[in-house]
């Protein structure tokens, strides 16, 4: 079976008559016809792992909001870092839940791998650039939680 992939390898004539090895070796070809259609993963892993990262997401936005109602109930702080942090994260995976949601309508292509080209450019922002920002902030807010911590605890002193 003779597959033709562009490239320097395509241009270079087989020696004594045989055929190019495949990447997958054993001359089977399977390896050859999986990288001449461009998909590394199986529709179906692909689709099986959009599920599995939209029930994580799903989970860990079930989780901050139901920490955020705890905080409200208890009578907390309102404005705290924790609160902060847990609306970070509620927004964050909201968007990333959404993001993996949609691999269900693109029949089972992962979006991060491929963003649909028909997407304007608020939709685009929203859902692949602004998660990044709020991992920044959070990132930030957590420095700044620690530097705090850790300014009490030089102000301690070491015997109390």
């Amino acid at each position: 079976m003779r597959v033709s992939v562009p490239g320097p390898a395509a241009t270079a004539a087989p020696a004594a008559g045989r055929e190019p090895s495949t990447p997958g070796g054993g001359g089977g070809g399977g390896g050859a016809v999986a990288a001449a259609s461009g998909a590394a993963v199986p529709g179906s892993v692909q689709l099986a792992l959009s599920v599995l990262h939209a029930l994580l997401y799903a989970a860990l936005f079930a989780f901050a909001y139901l920490q955020l109602w705890r905080l409200l109930l208890y009578r907390e702080r309102r404005l705290s870092y924790q609160s902060l942090c847990l609306f970070l994260c509620l927004l964050w995976a909201a968007l990333r839940t959404t993001l993996f949601s949609a691999a269900f309508s693109l029949s089972g292509s992962l979006p991060l791998l491929r963003p649909p080209a028909h997407l304007h450019f608020f939709p685009h922002w929203l859902l692949y650039c602004f998660p990044s920002c709020l991992q920044f902030s959070t990132l930030c807010l957590l420095n700044l939680y620690l530097a705090e911590v850790r300014r009490e605890d030089r102000h301690a002193g070491p015997g109390g």
